[in-house]
């Protein structure tokens, strides 16, 4: 079993990866577990589309009054969430800490059932919802209040700067922490015998250290994963998954597994 002290150990001495080789096992990775992927996209959709129709669906009563009326003005409509109240705007950042923390333990779960297809274990469909347990709940949360903490800087962003200068800090903050969000999850689905400060301290430490090659592979796999978008948006489902991949291969290839026996995952299940 790693320890924090293995795993920062094991960053100090983390030997250069190949961006190439690293890439090239993605697709392969991917053609394996595409399906896995489609799952995952579904999942985090049909739970999420009951918190976005109660809180967007409000929001648009005006245009659906002004469409029943035949008085719609496109501009008005395109306008609509701008003009909402700070109300408004802290029920969307409930909802971005509610869909972190149940993504956080569907993506947990999809690098479980990633590595076991990797290396040939047997996995169910139950593996994605096999983080949702009493002892992992408050790490989820931490994870979760990151999530929201970068939702509440952008949201100061746009409280104080002008509209251009606000859009600009934004973007550099979501690029900038887009690959330690990411490896919370990773060292929090490998790893979940850490407390929440471990998975912090080492995606900073990591993702400081690798930061390029890993946002890197992020970026180029997000634009392939988009491509989805071509097949009706619809496509997107099937493809999107592969920006996670790279992910699970680094941990591999940095960190590896301690595998346990069959009996050791009866007993800890």
């Amino acid at each position: 079993m790693n320890t924090l002290s293995s795993l920062q150990q094991k960053i100090d001495n983390a030997k250069e990866l190949d961006f190439g080789d690293v890439l090239s096992r993605t697709f392969d990775l991917f053609k394996k577990t595409w399906l896995q992927g489609f799952i995952l996209m579904l999942l985090i959709m049909v739970i999420m589309i009951p918190f976005f129709i109660a809180i967007f669906m409000p929001a648009y009563g005006g245009i659906i009054e002004q469409v029943e009326t035949g008085n719609y003005d496109p501009n008005d409509g395109s306008s609509l969430l701008q003009n909402q109240p700070d109300s408004f705007r802290y029920m969307i950042l409930g909802l971005t800490f509610v869909i972190s923390f149940i993504s956080t333990g569907l993506m947990a779960g999809f690098y479980r059932i990633i590595k076991r297809i990797d290396f040939g274990e047997t996995y169910g469909f139950s593996d994605f919802f096999y983080f949702y347990k009493a002892k992992n709940l408050g790490k989820m949360f931490a994870i979760a209040a990151f999530s929201l903490l970068i939702a509440l800087i952008n949201f100061a962003f746009e409280k104080f700067f002008p509209p251009m200068l606000a859009s600009l800090f934004n973007g550099v903050t979501s690029i900038v922490l887009s690959v330690y969000t990411t490896w919370f999850v990773i060292f929090f689905a490998f790893n979940t015998h850490l407390e929440s400060a471990d998975f912090f301290t080492l995606s900073f430490k990591f993702g400081s250290k690798k930061w390029f090659l890993l946002f890197g592979l992020m970026f180029i796999t997000g634009i392939i994963g988009a491509l989805g978008v071509i097949a009706c948006f619809v496509g997107m489902f099937f493809t999107i998954s592969i920006m996670y991949l790279p992910g699970y291969l680094v941990y591999k290839d940095v960190f590896g597994f301690d595998n346990k026996s069959v009996i050791d995952e009866i007993g800890n299940a």
